[in-house]
């Protein structure tokens, strides 16, 4: 399995960049897990970087926040009817963008080998994807804790460990990564997770630490 960072807060030398979170999941699935900010950023670094918003199975949506949705509407666009996977909120707002949209509700499996945690909080769900690696979790903002978003996936999943974990974590606390670190084999703090997150998790577990920016494909 393949990721790209489509944006992450951190730019790259010919892509264009702001705050804001997406990746596109080529596997077993071709998703596209959140959508930015700006469909222009979207359009702009998936041709630079050689891929396809055309021809998704489905696209998740973490949470209702502007840097994780904003980029839809073009997707809708390339992809009319496409099913979206989303926490309960704008479900008529994203049927106007094109999507199929079924509002998660609870955690369960959404598709062969994908699992989410169901909007924690009543807010925001994590996507675990497993892999011949393990399970990947892909996170948007972990406004509920990344490490209870985690251990959510872990539960409906039946995985005792995520292989990786990657997106934005909401400046989690050393604790926080602490418990992370117990549940994951690599950890990639992006987006809102902050330079004091990222510096502690690659002094702290460097074996663990996986480096994200606009741009970067981790293979699986």
């Amino acid at each position: 399995m393949r990721l790209i960072v489509l944006n992450d807060n951190t730019p790259s030398r010919g892509l264009l960049n702001e705050w804001g979170w997406s990746v596109l999941v080529e596997g077993k699935h071709r998703f596209l897990f959140d959508a930015d900010t700006n469909p222009l950023v979207l359009a702009h670094n998936s041709k630079a970087l050689g891929v396809s918003l055309k021809g998704l199975d489905f696209a998740v949506l973490s949470h209702w926040h502007y840097d994780h949705y904003g980029g839809f509407p073009h997707v809708g666009e390339l992809n009319p009817g496409l099913r979206l996977y989303a926490p309960p909120g704008n479900k008529v707002e994203a049927m106007r963008w094109g999507f199929d949209v079924v509002e998660v509700l609870n955690a369960g499996r959404i598709a062969a080998g994908v699992w989410t945690s169901g909007p924690l909080d009543g807010f925001e769900q994590a996507v675990g994807v497993e892999t011949p690696s393990g399970l990947v979790v892909l996170v948007g903002c972990s406004h509920p804790g990344v490490d209870r978003l985690t251990r959510a996936i872990l539960e409906v999943s039946g995985h005792e460990k995520a292989h990786l974990v990657i997106g934005g974590f909401h400046g989690p606390s050393r604790g926080t990564l602490d418990r992370l670190a117990e549940m994951a084999d690599f950890i990639a703090p992006a987006h809102c997770s902050g330079d004091a997150a990222k510096t502690y998790v690659r002094k702290r577990y460097p074996e663990k630490f996986v480096s994200v920016k606009t741009g970067t494909m981790v293979e699986v």
